[in-house]
């Protein structure tokens, strides 16, 4: 995911307007009720990007309640195959729908204007979309919870015949920030395939050739050390990063995998793009339960990216560590990296996107690699991966993983590291 550099600029300004159908008061299956707890098990969408509109067909699992919601942001609807009522303000919208308790999937179908977002909330003008962490309602109507997956399926239309569209047209089940595309002047680098058959390529802007190359020039590679160390990638038989121009002072990346987007201006980093790409397995292939677990996500990646590169490309992994090191110093010990709630913050406001979950989180996984092994913690990751790929897990159950598998408890490492507001020294754990 980008650095928190860009956490400044990911402000809220979705408006909603209020509509919907009346219901009919004698008929219980015609009555619109809030139902959050209703599972979204798929997302179908079509966009017209030049007339900003869209198709959502959304398939809805069983229930033993009535209705169903959707975050909808400032979507402004212009029809749903069921009866509705929408209500909320200006930065949060939720519609309630009309559905009956029921023990089959039940589809509905919405159309739809959406708005353009030059803020990272939505679908820029700039030809790119940005959904993290909760503004997927913003594009589609949606559940936004990190661990609330959906297998998805995306079609555009009236794209600019002269630029290059890059998205995915299917994904299993993934969290609603991943799905997105971006429209721009494109050229494609293929860059090999991995042992598994999985195709990487990086997609650059004009002029940008220097830079893609030098960006993923272990890009094949460390993908290789992932599938083979960690496990099966989920998201399709192609991959690879996307240059997206974000603007100035907006650098690292965003885990739209299959095709993950990195700003124009770190494109040359090879740090980021692994690091990407690595959001394949934990982030994305693994979602997080609660927004409190973010370290789980970037803490992981964060330590697999230098992990792949110490070992496809030694200078270049010593150099990330290093770097890692200086931005270490950097952190305020008062950052928090793993709060202990569930979702009872707001990852934004709450000062929990920063770079202290990134780095505090990387060392605490070198300091268990330390203590026990590389190769023994690579086991812990590759088993942690078999047993919650597709679904979401918390950093407890990594911690309770750890112990597991090494006989090592990490308790008192994770008191440091991840609990602490005073920094410690990298080192082997206790």
């Amino acid at each position: 995911m980008f650095r928190p550099a860009l956490a400044a600029l990911l402000l809220a300004t979705a408006c909603g307007d209020d509509g919907g159908a009346t219901p009919d008061a004698d008929t219980s299956s015609t009555i619109p009720v809030a139902n959050l707890d209703r599972e979204i098990i798929d997302t179908q969408l079509s966009f017209d990007l030049t007339a900003h509109t869209g198709v959502a067909t959304i398939t809805f699992g069983p229930s033993d309640k009535p209705g169903a919601s959707l975050e909808v942001g400032d979507l402004y609807i212009d029809s749903v195959s069921v009866p509705f009522t929408k209500t909320g303000n200006q930065s949060e919208n939720q519609m309630d729908l009309a559905l009956p308790k029921s023990t089959d999937n039940t589809i509905v179908e919405l159309q739809y204007h959406y708005s353009q977002h030059s803020q990272f909330n939505g679908a820029s003008g700039g030809g790119f979309t940005l959904l993290w962490p909760y503004y997927c309602g913003n594009l589609f109507p949606c559940h936004s919870r990190p661990d609330d997956g959906t297998t998805f399926g995306l079609a555009l239309t009236g794209v600019d015949p002269t630029k290059q569209a890059v998205y995915p047209t299917t994904l299993t089940e993934a969290p609603s920030y991943q799905i997105a595309w971006s429209v721009n002047n494109y050229t494609e680098i293929p860059l090999g395939t991995t042992t598994a058959g999985t195709q990487l390529s990086v997609w650059h802007l004009p002029n940008q050739m220097a830079q893609a190359t030098n960006g993923t020039a272990n890009l094949v590679a460390a993908f290789d050390w992932f599938e083979k160390n960690v496990g099966p990638y989920r998201f399709g038989p192609k991959a690879g990063t996307v240059s997206v121009p974000w603007g100035p002072g907006a650098l690292g990346g965003m885990e739209h995998h299959p095709f993950w987007h990195v700003g124009s201006g770190a494109l040359d980093s090879e740090e980021v793009s692994v690091h990407e790409a690595a959001h394949g397995w934990f982030g994305d292939g693994i979602r997080i339960q609660c927004w409190e677990d973010f370290v789980l996500s970037e803490g992981t990646v964060t330590y697999l990216a230098g992990r792949a590169l110490e070992v496809v490309a030694p200078t270049v992994g010593a150099q990330v560590w290093s770097g890692y090191q200086g931005e270490l110093a950097g952190i305020a010990g008062s950052d928090p990296v793993w709060p202990q709630s569930c979702n009872a913050i707001d990852i934004l406001d709450d000062n929990l996107f920063t770079n202290a979950p990134y780095i505090r989180g990387a060392f605490f996984y070198r300091g268990i690699a330390q203590k026990v092994g590389v190769a023994m913690l690579d086991e812990v990751l590759k088993q942690f991966y078999a047993e919650h790929a597709g679904g979401s897990a918390t950093m407890q159950q990594m911690l309770d993983k750890i112990l597991s598998v090494t006989g090592y408890d990490p308790t008192a490492c994770a008191e440091t590291w991840l609990k602490s507001t005073t920094k410690p020294v990298p080192g082997p754990c206790p």
